[in-house]
């Protein structure tokens, strides 16, 4: 599988192979450290240890509750062609990260990706979160955390469809 960037080089490039896949050490992101807390549609965003592949909807990086979130560029209404893809330079067995659906959106996938292929090794869809009357404004938050079996460690997380705001993200060996 190669994906190609609009420049025609492979976006993959940056991310290690071989026996140097496997990552060695523990790596936190909280976006605190991005260039710009705009991140542009259909573009590779260098952020260190992780790389963001944009779709054709812009990125955010904005203020939550406790910290930075990436999020889709939000005009009020439901945004149902978000995709974006993390990818990780090393594979790590061990993944979470926090996942926060807001009432107005549409249901969301999220894929964790194999570090060989970057197939989806395991899927989830988060349906939006259906409030009463008197819960408007409500969010439904997540935590994802994945152990993957041996020769199956992630490099990757793939998003689809709705908008929601991911953060929090931690990789462990």
């Amino acid at each position: 599988m190669t994906m190609k960037s609009r420049s025609g080089r492979s976006i993959l490039s940056p991310l290690a192979s071989g026996k140097d896949a496997i990552a060695t050490t523990p790596y936190t992101e909280l976006f605190d450290h991005a260039a710009s807390r705009t991140l542009a549609a259909n573009k590779t965003h260098d952020l260190g240890e992780i790389l963001i592949v944009t779709g054709e909807e812009p990125l955010l990086i904005v203020d939550d509750d406790d910290g930075l979130a990436l999020t889709v560029v939000h005009e009020g209404k439901p945004r149902l062609r978000s995709a974006c893809k993390l990818l990780f330079r090393h594979a790590y067995q061990h993944v979470s990260f926090q996942v926060e659906v807001e009432d107005r959106t549409a249901d969301a996938h999220i894929g964790l990706l194999r570090h060989t292929t970057l197939t989806e090794v395991q899927a989830f869809t988060l349906h939006r979160p259906k409030p009463l009357r008197t819960q408007e404004g409500s969010r439904l938050r997540h935590t994802i955390d994945y152990r993957a079996p041996a020769l199956e460690e992630v490099q990757g997380i793939v998003w689809r469809g709705g908008n929601l705001k991911l953060s929090h993200i931690h990789l462990d060996p």
